[in-house]
């Protein structure tokens, strides 16, 4: 679980860049506010435009890479320490709410997808693979979801800019 939630982390890092979602939040893909694991990243707004993730499909899964710019990764592994308490939370029991993109790869994990996360000098390196095809299919739109609502959103910011 410990590695989900680094995952969590680093799609939730994009998505902070962004001062308003695109959709309800009922619907919306992302919530910064109310999901136990994304929230934490809003206490640092400036490493979302810092960063980049990336989702990039393979023959058994998919790769997730996170970069952050100099200077920013230690800000990048304290707000991971803090999705790391969350998911403890989540491990003893306790509800804890999630937005629909983190819903979704806790899905994934359940179902038996596999994680695994290499820390580098510039962030993490993520691969989540099945050997299931239908399970490799399932990891594979998740990352296209998410990829295409942080385009949606990389778009609303752009607008909101100009």
């Amino acid at each position: 679980m410990r590695n989900l939630m680094k995952l969590l982390l680093a799609a939730a890092f994009i998505v902070l860049a962004v001062s308003t979602l695109v959709q309800s939040e009922e619907t919306a893909w992302f919530d910064l506010e109310n999901c136990e694991f994304c929230k934490h990243l809003a206490a640092a707004p400036d490493l979302m435009d810092n960063m980049s993730w990336e989702h990039h499909n393979i023959s058994n899964g998919l790769i997730s890479v996170t970069t952050v710019r100099e200077g920013h990764l230690k800000t990048l592994r304290a707000a991971q320490a803090k999705i790391d308490e969350a998911d403890k939370k989540m491990q003893m029991g306790e509800q804890v709410e999630m937005c629909n993109m983190c819903a979704a790869m806790g899905g994934l994990m359940m179902k038996g997808a596999k994680f695994e996360m290499i820390q580098t000098r510039h962030g993490d390196v993520w691969l989540i693979t099945s050997s299931d095809p239908e399970m490799v299919k399932e990891i594979q739109e998740w990352g296209k979801q998410t990829t295409d609502e942080l385009a949606k959103l990389e778009e609303c910011e752009k607008e909101h800019k100009h």
